[in-house]
């Protein structure tokens, strides 16, 4: 995408968040939308980001958790919705956090949205309506594959099974249970609860469906500048893959429920 593309493409998606029309989906299942914040940068564009998620009319509560104590995220919105609601962490928090903030909030649907997507209300509706229709797996907007040398394979903008869903997860109240199970059952080993909490969250939630998770392929994504940032992005921080390859080791080594699928709930 070019600079000047870019430029339009997000003063659309702006203009959007304060004039675009209503959002709704032909069922009656409403969501919870969660998203955290943590870097200053990510947080420029919360205002619009809010607005656009604030389009669809079913959601039902869109929760805001910050986990930099040191800025007052509050005072970067301009929104007044009784559906929004801001939870301020004590003390910094790692993105895998987020997951024990639903656990807490125990939805029956939730959609979790990494900062840095920049979603489309007609977009966050296509995915809904996807996990109402088959709930038995979590689902996303992108995903990667894991290769047989442990390469991971990016995918977007298609219909297709992953194995690990990256930047947006929407999932069961059922699922975010076996995330809090399947994380306690990784972090026994020494080191493992840091690393889920501080990088490898997505690894988990992808394992906690009856099937492998799914992508869907809901246009072109809108991401923040800063998605593949040095010192903002999670996943380029140094010894990332190192964390990965450890947790997914872990993983592959445990059951949920008795499945018989490693890392996998059984149905």
């Amino acid at each position: 995408m070019s600079a000047l593309t870019r430029k339009l493409r997000h003063a659309m998606w702006v203009l959007n968040g304060y004039l675009g029309r209503t959002v709704s989906v032909d069922i009656p299942q409403k969501v919870t939308v969660l998203i955290t914040y943590y870097h200053p940068s990510r947080m420029e564009h919360i205002d619009p980001q809010l607005r656009n998620i604030l389009k669809c009319n079913f959601v039902d509560k869109l929760v805001v958790s910050n986990h930099n104590p040191d800025i007052k995220i509050e005072e970067k919105v301009k929104i007044k919705d009784k559906r929004l609601h801001f939870i301020s962490q004590t003390i910094k928090r790692g993105c895998g956090y987020r997951w024990i903030v639903a656990n807490e909030l125990n939805p029956k649907y939730l959609i979790v949205v990494d900062d840095d997507i920049l979603f489309f209300p007609a977009q966050l509706a296509r995915l809904f309506k996807r996990l109402v229709a088959e709930p038995m797996m979590p689902h996303g907007i992108t995903g990667m594959l894991n290769l047989e040398d442990h390469e991971l394979e990016y995918h977007e903008k298609k219909d297709m099974t992953v194995d690990y869903l990256c930047e947006a997860y929407a999932v069961t109240r059922e699922q975010v249970s076996r995330y809090m199970e399947l994380r306690r059952l990784v972090g026994a080993k020494d080191g493992m609860t840091e690393m889920i909490d501080s990088a490898a969250d997505f690894m988990l939630i992808s394992r906690t469906g009856s099937h492998k998770p799914k992508i869907h392929n809901v246009g072109r994504l809108f991401k923040s500048a800063t998605f593949k940032q040095v010192g903002v992005a999670v996943h380029k921080n140094e010894g990332f893959d190192k964390i990965m390859l450890e947790v997914g080791n872990v993983i592959n080594g445990v059951e949920i429920q008795g499945s018989k699928e490693p890392g996998v709930a059984a149905s």
